[in-house]
């Protein structure tokens, strides 16, 4: 069994006597009480306090197949408290796997710890993943097979069990489809161009109950989609656009809010003619990082269901150099007329989300975001923990917001300041595809968007270009892709209902 696909079972049980074979475990806070008391474990907790212990306790009777495991969360002291849960059930979770001990129980049965079962089981969902299906040979494959998986078991005392089980059951399929989608983002190059990457929206669609529309080549020329084609046009692999719609039960004619998702989707970005220095390649992988996040979100919401329609566009291309490649000094006259100079093929992502946000704005939709590993400024502004959100409506901005920090996902608000368009005009064109200034590059990136999306339409940009894939282990994840941003977007439908 390849580790990324290892299902993690649980179960709520309301006690768990301290005899009961399992590895028992008590998380420990300042400020929280995620346990009632536990006579057994007074003294030790005592000592726990009075020497400010932060490391980890196992506590082992007369067999190590009933132990107890103490987990400070002090050591997590730099991230906020659900974090740190997420981050201490994942390290109780591996010390299961490593002393082959189940269940592994979480006794959280004291009223402080309602709600932080699901981010328990998310920290372990998430963090237990890793990208494997090339290391190795027929032996690491065999010894993949034998990985020991151990039951979770959460103990819930007095608190609402059946709340419990049917947040844990939401989780636990977001956290599936997040882990999907993180194995497409790590996959090599060659193993997912444009027309692969489409092939698994149409499988996301059979599988998920949702509508599927698909542009190749022919129909993005036909329909005038010039950015796709003009980005495409150096790879032997061509642009591909896919639209993914649910539609939710309504009564009557009732009106129901309709929200679109864009996503960038470049599947290997070596800079186009403007070719990245080598070192700055080897992650371009990722560079659909933002796609394959409205992809995991419209997988989330097509399972969970949502009172919305929502609409997800993947705008596909990948960005290579050659001899039809197109060339700084280009012009693109996009669907709506307006021209673009390209004056650097590396700003090849925005020019590929104008053709999804106008298919977008054309289904006139209440709310629209997109989603895109856009720029580096980004990660030189606000580092990899944290993405940027700009845009012209305040409470959309809001929403998404707080759909971010319900699911860890920070985003910090950067401002859409229009006098920055002036470094973007073109002596040729309409508009210019960069700035000429060496400074506010996430800005101006945003505000060459926004000059194709409507006013009237409430519109937020995400630049996760930091933490969608990190390029190191970072918190509970592996080092690679995180699915940053398929939460926050799922997040936000279903707090739109």
């Amino acid at each position: 069994m390849d580790k990324s696909k290892t299902k993690i079972s649980w179960r709520v049980e309301k006690t768990w006597a301290a005899d009961v074979p399992g590895l028992r475990t008590f998380l420990l806070a300042e400020e929280h009480e995620f346990f009632t008391p536990y006579a057994e474990l007074e003294a030790k907790l005592k000592l726990y306090n009075e020497r400010e212990i932060e490391k980890s306790l196992l506590l082992s009777g007369t067999t190590l197949e009933s132990s107890d495991y103490l987990l400070p969360l002090a050591q997590f002291k730099y991230l906020n408290i659900w974090e740190a849960v997420k981050c201490a059930a994942l390290m109780a979770y591996k010390e299961a796997v490593s002393l082959k001990i189940s269940p592994l129980v979480l006794v959280m049965d004291a009223p402080d710890a309602s709600g932080f079962h699901k981010k328990a089981l998310e920290g372990i969902i998430l963090g237990s993943y890793a990208y494997e299906q090339f290391k190795g040979g027929a032996k690491s494959k065999e010894k993949k097979s034998e990985i020991f998986v151990p039951e979770i078991v959460f103990v819930s005392g007095g608190l609402d069990q059946p709340l419990i089980t049917a947040e844990l059951e939401r989780l636990q399929t977001v956290c599936e489809r997040v882990n999907r989608i993180r194995d497409l983002v790590n996959h090599p190059p060659a193993f997912l161009g444009p027309e692969e990457f489409a092939g698994e929206a149409v499988k996301s669609a059979a599988d998920c109950g949702l509508k599927v529309e698909l542009w190749d080549e022919n129909r993005l020329k036909g329909e005038g989609y010039a950015g796709l084609l003009a980005v495409g046009r150096g790879s032997s692999k061509p642009p591909r656009m896919v639209a993914l719609t649910y539609v939710p039960e309504t009564d009557g004619d009732k009106k129901i809010p309709h929200v679109v998702l864009v996503g960038k989707g470049i599947t290997f970005d070596s800079g186009g003619l403007s070719l990245k220095p080598g070192a700055s390649m080897v992650d371009m992988k990722s560079d659909m990082a933002g796609a394959a996040a409205v992809l995991g979100a419209m997988e989330i919401i097509g399972r969970l269901g949502a009172k919305v329609k929502v609409t997800g566009i993947l705008a596909l291309a990948e960005n290579m150099p050659s001899g039809t490649a197109q060339a700084p000094g280009d012009i693109i006259v996009m669907k709506n007329g307006k021209s673009v100079e390209v004056k650097n093929t590396d700003a090849e992502g925005r020019l590929i989300l104008v053709d999804a946000l106008q298919l977008g704005a054309s289904l006139e939709p209440d709310f629209m975001v997109d989603a895109a590993t856009l720029t580096g400024a980004c990660r030189v502004a606000l580092g990899i923990d944290v993405a940027a959100v700009l845009g012209r409506d305040a409470d959309l901005i809001k929403r998404l917001k707080a759909a971010g920090e319900e699911s860890g996902e920070i985003l910090w608000e950067l401002p859409l300041e229009k006098a920055y368009l002036e470094n973007m005009k073109s002596d040729f064109a309409d508009i210019s595809n960069i700035g000429n200034s060496a400074y506010g590059g996430t800005i101006t990136a945003a505000l060459f968007l926004g000059e194709f999306v409507p006013e009237e339409i409430p519109w937020a940009h995400l630049d996760i270009a930091g933490p969608a894939y990190p390029g190191k282990k970072w918190k509970y994840f592996a080092p690679g892709a995180t699915g940053y941003g398929a939460r926050i977007m799922a997040g936000l439908v279903k707090n739109l209902g």
